[in-house]
């Protein structure tokens, strides 16, 4: 238990060292990434939805999780499905190559709380554009500082092992029903793999069916169940041992 006050390979890969392409965005601030991501919470859900996801950011929140353990022995792409017709993908390294994305397609980093600070920290995120817009985004991190940009859970992943982490895939919806995060899934666990990853953690929650059925075709192994409670800047973290209603 856990109390806390702290308040793939692709088409093509852009990191910083990346030519011919100009970069187009600079630093946006704070305000723009919020009301960005708002109007897509209001557009995809409308009102109640970014009530709730007001509500889990800044208030109360209590879910309960999946937590899960790939093991990357060989690479997922040959095994599932490919790159969906119609779209294209990158792998973005660092904020310098989100700019370079940005001149083409948008810029997803005004979708993604937290994006920009995750890129300085070392995350890579896949991204998935349906001409310029973006379809999907979903990332990995191999340190602790990359993963606390993105991804608060009490979980446990011990980078000092080896281990990696994905989380935090969002698709637009859109863009929903159209494999793309069967494809980002293979993408990244791909990406992993060629870097020397073997073992990577996960959380979806319990009652995201869509996401634990495609999490699960990639044959995981769901070692616990986590709850989260949080009220303001204080957080909780339990976890107990998977029973078999739990996969029923």
């Amino acid at each position: 238990m856990v109390s806390s006050r702290d308040c793939c390979y692709c088409t093509f890969v852009m990191s910083n060292r990346c030519s011919g392409w100009t970069a187009a965005v600079g630093r946006t601030p704070f305000s723009i990434h919020v009301l960005g991501r708002a109007r897509e919470l209001v557009r995809s859900g409308g009102l109640s939805a970014l009530v709730v996801a007001a509500m889990r950011r800044y208030v109360i929140d209590s879910r309960t999780f999946f937590l899960y353990e790939h093991n990357h022995r060989a690479p997922a792409g040959t095994r599932l499905v490919p790159r969906p017709e119609g779209f294209d993908d990158c792998l973005v390294e660092g904020n310098e190559a989100a700019d370079s994305a940005a001149a083409g397609h948008s810029d997803f980093r005004d979708s993604v709380p937290g994006a920009r600070r995750a890129l300085d920290r070392g995350a890579v995120a896949l991204c998935v554009y349906h001409g310029r817009d973006v379809a999907h985004v979903g990332w990995v991190a191999t340190s602790r500082a990359a993963r606390r940009a993105l991804d608060r859970l009490g979980y446990e992943v011990r980078f000092d092992r080896g281990e990696s982490w994905t989380g935090a895939a969002f698709t637009a919806p859109r863009f929903r029903n159209h494999g793309l995060l069967t494809y980002s899934c293979q993408r990244r666990f791909d990406y992993l793999l060629s870097a020397g990853f073997t073992v990577s953690r996960a959380a979806v929650a319990t009652d995201n069916d869509a996401s634990h059925h495609v999490t699960m075709r990639f044959e995981p192994r769901v070692y616990a169940i986590g709850r989260q409670s949080r009220i303001l800047c204080w957080r909780r973290w339990t976890e107990r041992p998977v029973t078999p209603s739990d996969l029923a």
